[in-house]
């Protein structure tokens, strides 16, 4: 593909803050990613990277030009894939995507070898994260698409519905639970472990619960936790519960290690949408969303 690797090599450094871990994702050797930045430097006359602790930091002029560096190289894919298009050759390029937890933990990965078993020449790069930290990676330009939880919510990016979820409550054998299930009232007696405030997960849950005229306030929360599995592996030591996705734990209720926990009158459902900028085209993530459809209408 047509381009200038040192603006590839100064996002890659800029997206990383870590010459060594840029130089991995680049598949090149350190010294020549600080040789590329020095260049850049020179040319541009211009400091782009400043010593912040132990790590590093962009100065003014380094965030500045990555504003045009993501512009630019997504110009260049934009361009690659106009010419190559009509012709009967592998797509090719890159295929940047963000996710939320559950995404990435338990739904993306066997999606993606098979996407990569499809179009092998296209190289695949994940961040994970809480659905407020994806949708701000795609808003910054981090990565070109997102796949977020909960309701569509930012008027700065586009959604796309992609599938549906259930969200129950769930615990361990040590969780006490009456046969006909918990009414809504009961709920506010239930230990909880709550995913943090960001987590898709969360947002909904309080949402649905607020409808119903139980305030996340008055819910017993006896944690918060950033992990889907830290929760799991919490739940089988403890009589608490917590509120989490039915893809997160298919495996746990089929073993019968975790157990769902009926609720009265209360159905929590979600859906997952892609995110991507107003007016933002790559024939690639067009070809992703397509994939991810199709994949998931067949299952």
């Amino acid at each position: 593909m047509i381009t200038d690797f040192r603006l590839k090599v100064f996002e890659t450094v800029a997206r990383r803050l870590n010459f060594t871990r840029a130089a991995e994702e680049l598949f090149i050797t350190q010294p020549a990613v600080t040789r590329h930045i020095k260049e850049l430097e020179r040319l541009l006359d211009a400091r782009l990277f400043k010593r912040e602790g132990r790590g590093i930091a962009l100065t003014a002029e380094g965030v500045r030009l990555l504003v045009h560096s993501r512009r630019i190289l997504k110009e260049y894919e934009t361009l690659a894939e106009d010419m190559s298009s009509g012709r009967n050759t592998p797509v090719s390029g890159e295929l940047s995507l963000g996710a939320s937890s559950t995404m990435s933990q338990y739904v993306l990965p066997p999606l993606l070898a098979l996407f990569n078993r499809h179009y092998p020449e296209i190289r695949i790069r994940l961040k994970s994260g809480n659905t407020e930290e994806i949708e701000q990676a795609v808003q910054d330009e981090a990565v070109q698409l997102g796949i977020v939880e909960g309701t569509a919510r930012r008027t700065d990016l586009h959604y796309l519905p992609f599938m549906e979820d259930e969200i129950i409550l769930a615990g361990g054998s040590h969780a006490a639970a009456p046969r006909e299930g918990l009414s809504l009232p009961q709920l506010s007696h239930v230990p909880l472990i709550m995913r943090e405030p960001g987590s898709g997960t969360r947002r909904v849950v309080e949402e649905v619960l607020k409808k119903h005229g139980i305030a996340a306030s008055g819910l017993h929360v006896l944690m918060t936790l950033g992990n889907t599995e830290s929760i799991k592996m919490y739940l089988a030591h403890s009589p608490a519960c917590s509120f989490l996705s039915s893809l997160a734990v298919r495996e746990e209720l089929k073993r019968g290690d975790l157990k769902k926990i009926h609720l009265r009158h209360l159905e929590i459902r979600r859906s997952f949408h892609f995110a991507n900028g107003h007016g933002d085209y790559s024939r690639i993530n067009e070809l992703f969303i397509k994939f991810c459809r199709n994949y998931y209408n067949k299952i």
